[in-house]
């Protein structure tokens, strides 16, 4: 009588049906499990594969960051810095390019790894401090060798007389909202020559960097942007502005004359012409020869009364 083998004995006897059934599946049906443990028991080793992926690369980052700032840290050629579209006056100016370029380098120091963020803060902070920005919107690495900086720059608008501490006069550089700038140059040179010059400030003593000088120079700043695209912008060579302290007025002078503006644009008394006739007259003048004389020219009542006499504090 042939004798009765049990199912589980000929499962376990017998060879795989299948090419999918492998080592997994002979050992949950030797200790008797259903498909439903083996369908967890394949889930849960997927998930213990795809952990130890992730404890892998968790483990690998830090040793190539590592790696990786360790190359750049050896780097010894200097920092190469790039401003995203500089303004055209700073491109004329080699020096004040360098000496930016060199407060970044300064600032990131020894951190100099686009791993490391650091230095490029504190290049953010010395630049804000430089008084050249009106905003340090974005300072990144490009590769490990360079470092540009997205900004928004000052405007240079004019030079200030003023005398320096120890006694020795000085042009300096003013921006557009009347704050001084860290640049200086000497009397003789005239620093900058496309931009006017302001002479006669109440404060002679130059503000620290970043400081508005005061409200004279303000005044001067408004005067200019109204004239800087006359015809006969050229003839003027500075704006004097000694006696708006007292009497709220301003004077143009060329190479022989002074003209006596009167108040700041947007500020004439009653009895002043308006700033469009002001410029009509100073048109006319021109156009006779009688702008660049030798003597006073007054404009504030639209008479163009001429005063003869060789104008004081040239």
């Amino acid at each position: 009588m042939a004798s009765r083998r049990s199912t589980r004995s000929r499962r376990t006897s017998s060879p795989p049906s299948s090419s999918d059934e492998g080592l997994l599946v002979r050992i949950t049906d030797r200790i008797g499990l259903g498909p439903r443990a083996l369908l967890g028991c394949r889930v849960a080793g997927w998930f213990l594969f795809i952990a130890m992926i992730v404890a892998g690369g968790t483990l690998g980052i830090p040793s190539l960051r590592q790696r990786a700032m360790a190359r750049d840290l050896q780097i010894s050629s200097p920092i190469d810095v790039v401003f995203d579209a500089p303004p055209a006056w700073l491109l004329g100016d080699g020096t004040l390019h360098d000496e930016l370029a060199d407060t970044v380098r300064a600032s990131i120091g020894e951190d100099r790894s686009p791993a490391l963020r650091s230095g490029l803060e504190r290049s953010k902070k010395a630049l804000e401090q430089t008084g050249w920005f009106e905003s340090v919107d974005q300072i990144q690495w490009i590769g490990p060798r360079t470092v540009r900086i997205d900004a928004i720059w000052v405007i240079p608008a004019a030079l200030v007389r003023g005398i320096l501490p120890g006694g020795e006069p000085r042009a300096f550089l003013v921006d557009s909202k009347g704050r001084r700038l860290e640049n200086d140059y000497e009397i003789l040179t005239n620093g900058l020559p496309e931009l006017p010059v302001i002479k006669g400030a109440s404060r002679s003593n130059p503000p620290s960097p970043g400081d508005r000088w005061g409200d004279d120079v303000d005044a001067a700043l408004s005067l200019h942007a109204e004239i800087r695209n006359a015809s006969w912008y050229g003839l003027i060579e500075s704006i004097d502005v000694r006696r708006y302290l007292e009497d709220r007025e301003l004077d143009l002078r060329t190479r022989r004359s002074t003209i006596n503006w009167g108040r700041p644009p947007g500020n004439a008394t009653i009895a002043e012409v308006s700033t469009r006739d002001k410029m009509k007259m100073l048109d006319y003048l021109v156009e006779i020869d009688a702008l660049d004389t030798s003597g006073l020219v007054d404009i504030r009542t639209g008479n163009a009364d001429l005063v003869y006499g060789q104008p004081s504090g040239g």
